[in-house]
């Protein structure tokens, strides 16, 4: 494995971050029914769904977690044992909190498997996504009697965040900043092994 080869696919994480900041898109819609028996309606347009950025930041996490095969090749050809890949991720809490996302995700969930238990102990699931639009992300707020059409024209001004909870229901932080971090410790592992021979 080339370092050539390991920047074009740290390139790729960094593309799924700058998409991950990508806010606008078709939006979404969803009914409810009051206890009185109406059911109302509200649609937001103009950001990203949920369902697609359930999508990005889930891939994102296997993605970024699947880096660590190409950057144990990397380091072996720097003379490094593999292990040593092991034992920078292992010595990172929250890298471990991503590797176990990242495995819960493609693997079910983590379970008594030993190769797919919880590396950071806390057994962490991604919580539910959140939006937060203020009013000067909002082109036109329209109330009907059951139903409510918002239209976002500046996505940029929408806050984001998906909660990551520990297996005890705490909050252990925000999916979008584990990302961010991973990908840079990701960078930053790469660039000591090439230090090192």
């Amino acid at each position: 494995m080339e370092y050539s080869e390991l920047e074009k696919l740290i390139g790729r994480a960094d593309r799924f971050r700058k998409r991950l900041h990508e806010k606008q898109g078709d939006g979404t819609g969803w009914s409810f029914t009051l206890k009185n028996g109406e059911t109302h309606y509200i649609s937001i347009h103009g950001v990203k769904s949920p369902e697609e950025l359930e999508d990005d930041i889930s891939s994102m996490f296997i993605w970024l977690w699947s880096l660590k095969d190409y950057v144990k090749k990397y380091v072996v050809k720097r003379g490094k044992n593999k292990d040593w890949v092991e034992i920078k991720v292992n010595g990172d809490p929250y890298l471990c909190i991503c590797a176990d996302l990242a495995n819960a995700l493609k693997h079910g969930g983590l379970d008594q498997n030993p190769r797919f238990t919880s590396r950071s102990g806390k057994s962490p699931q991604l919580g539910v996504l959140t939006y937060q639009v203020p009013q000067k992300a909002i082109g036109s707020l329209c109330i009907g009697a059951y139903d409510v059409n918002v239209m976002i024209t500046n996505p940029k001004f929408v806050n984001l965040e998906m909660i990551v909870l520990g297996e005890d229901g705490k909050k252990l932080g925000d999916a979008f900043k584990y990302l961010e971090y991973a990908l840079k410790a990701w960078e930053k592992i790469v660039n000591d092994a090439g230090k090192v021979v």
